[in-house]
């Protein structure tokens, strides 16, 4: 069995303007850039949307703009 890649060593397609503006919750913004959840509160905050009371998420673009800069 082959084992599994991890997002940032996947190739990722182009996206367009719009699917970069698309916001994503915290778990898939998470996963998106490979850091902890706990990661992205502490050091990118500046970079979340409230979406309700609890919900919170980033644009698909910064997202990947943190992947990229690791």
């Amino acid at each position: 069995m082959s084992k599994p890649t991890k997002t940032s060593e996947q190739e990722l397609p182009e996206l367009t303007p719009l699917e970069l503006h698309r916001i994503v919750r915290l778990p898939e913004a998470a996963r998106l850039c490979g850091l902890s959840e706990d990661s992205l509160r502490r050091n990118h905050a500046s970079k979340f949307i409230r979406l309700g009371p609890r919900a919170i998420g980033m644009r698909v673009g910064h997202v990947l703009q943190l992947n990229k800069a690791r």
